[in-house]
Formats: structure tokens, C-alpha cells, sequence
């Protein structure tokens, strides 16, 4: 009897210290387990950190590059309506007389002024494209460029019409004219006070003159004859007022080489600006 009590009681002894060992074996394979939990927690907080990451930069890395493409094409269109800007107005002044002569009789001078307008307001659109698209020292630029070629546009566009009244005179002057008829003393008392004025005064000096209205001076007793002269010939009054109106303007005339010079610096500065723009932009890229 004595055998199987000393082996039940082994028995009931041993049966706590197995439960109490698989207790802590359980306990330590759910702290491994959780433990194991929480780094692959962590990975995937990590994975997925490292994935939002990429796609942010990704996004951010296409919209740079969508920007820079529109301020690009909106550079790239302003320099080339500028450009043709500066050939429609030159068209309107080049060749020789006669070819000048020519482009009046056939109406293609009138055809140039209107293609050049329509070019003057793309012109206009293009740079408040630019305006919008920035940066400020760009849009700063292109507003210098758009006032140098509408400069440029208008000395030309001024010269045609000085032109054209200059012509439309000279064909009414062809025929065998009356005795007496006003329009030769007309056309040599305008031009007399041009080289007058080129000759003897400055702008201020001649416009304090024409206020003044002394009616002995010189340029007023000229530009008084012409004006009588030109009101017994009312069918040539527009192209006389013109004509009259330049005489006196000869002073403020744009110079061709002034305003071309004005033209290319113009254009220079806003290559620079739409230049750094641009780098700027792909610098902001290469950072994402």
C-alpha cells in the first residue's frame, strides 16, 4: 500500500508543476507573439509610410512638371507673337517708294495695318497668359517686352500713315491744277515748317510757342497759312492734317534705332527671367 500512496502523491505534485510550466511557456510564446505582432506592426507602418511617401513625391513631381510645361508654352508664346509683331510692322514701312507706292495702290498696306492689329491683341492675350502664370519677375518682364514692341509697332504704324497721306497728296498734285489752286503752296508750307522745326527748336522751346499763339513768330505764321490753305481744300483734309500734324510732331518721332534697341533689350530681359523661372521649377522637382 505503501507504493501506489508515495506514487499518487508524485503524481499530485507533479501535476501543478507541469501546469505552472506550460503556464509560463504559454505566457512567454504570447509575449514572442505579440512581440512579433508589434515589429510586424511597425514594418507595415513602415511600408506603408515609405508608399504614401513615394506617392506624395510622385504627385508632387507631376505637378511641378505640369506647371513648368504651361509657364514653358506660355513663355514660348509670347516670344513668338512678339516676333510676329515686329515682322507685321515692318512690312508696313519696308521696300523702296515705289514698292511703298505700290503696297498703297493695291490695298495691301490696309491688309498689313489689319493683320498687324489682329497680332497687336494676340499680343495682349499672351501676356496676361503670362500675367497668371508668373512668377512676378516674369510677368514683370513680359509687360516690358509687350510695351517695347507696342513702341516698336506704333513708330512703324505711324510712319505708313505719314506715308499714305503723303501719297494721297502727291496723286492729287499730278494733274494740271487750277491757277491759284491751294494744295502745291499747301504741300510747300507744310514741309517749310518741318525742316523749321527740325532746324530751330526743341520740344519744350516748340511747344511753349504753339501755346503761346504769338502770331508772328515764325512756326505760327507757318502753321497758320497751312491751316488756311488746307480749308479751301476740304476733300484733302484728312490726309492734310496728317501731313500738317507731323510737321509739327517731327520732334517726337520715335527713332527706328531707339526703339529697336528697346525691342531686343526687352525681349533679352524676359529670356533671363523665363529662363530662371524655369530652373527654378525643375530645381523645385529634383527636391521632392
Amino acid at each position: 500500500m505503501g507504493q501506489p500512496l508515495a506514487a499518487a502523491a508524485v503524481a499530485a505534485v507533479s501535476i501543478p508543476a507541469a501546469l505552472l510550466v506550460g503556464r509560463w511557456q504559454m505566457r512567454a510564446a504570447m509575449r514572442t507573439a505579440e512581440e512579433a505582432g508589434r515589429a510586424g506592426i511597425a514594418q507595415a507602418e513602415a511600408t506603408y509610410r515609405a508608399a504614401l511617401d513615394a506617392v506624395r513625391a510622385d504627385a508632387g513631381n507631376a505637378y511641378v512638371q505640369w506647371r513648368r510645361s504651361l509657364r514653358r508654352d506660355a513663355y514660348s508664346e509670347l516670344l513668338l507673337v512678339a516676333h510676329r509683331v515686329r515682322t507685321a510692322a515692318l512690312l508696313l514701312t519696308s521696300g523702296t517708294p515705289d514698292e511703298s507706292r505700290a503696297r498703297i495702290e493695291s490695298g495691301t498696306l490696309a491688309t498689313q495695318r489689319k493683320s498687324l492689329g489682329e497680332t497687336e491683341d494676340s499680343l495682349t492675350a499672351a501676356w496676361l497668359v503670362v500675367t497668371l502664370e508668373g512668377p512676378r519677375q516674369a510677368a514683370a518682364a513680359a509687360g516690358d517686352l509687350v510695351a517695347a514692341c507696342q513702341s516698336f509697332s506704333k513708330s512703324h504704324k505711324n510712319d505708313a500713315i505719314v506715308e499714305e497721306a503723303q501719297h494721297s497728296l502727291q496723286l492729287a498734285n499730278q494733274p494740271v491744277l487750277a491757277p491759284g489752286h491751294p494744295l502745291p503752296e499747301f504741300i510747300t508750307t507744310v514741309e517749310g515748317l518741318r525742316q523749321l522745326v527740325i532746324e530751330s527748336y526743341g520740344h519744350e522751346e516748340l511747344m511753349r510757342e504753339i501755346v503761346r499763339a504769338d502770331q508772328n513768330s515764325p512756326v505760327n505764321v507757318l502753321r497758320h497759312r497751312a491751316y488756311q490753305l488746307l480749308d479751301q481744300i476740304p476733300d484733302l483734309r484728312g490726309p492734310g492734317l496728317v501731313m500738317l500734324t507731323h510737321s509739327l510732331m517731327t520732334l517726337d518721332v520715335d527713332d527706328y534705332e531707339e526703339t529697336t534697341s528697346q525691342l531686343n533689350r526687352a525681349q533679352s530681359a524676359f529670356l533671363a527671367a523665363a529662363q530662371s523661372a524655369l530652373d527654378a521649377e525643375a530645381g523645385t522637382q529634383s527636391h521632392w
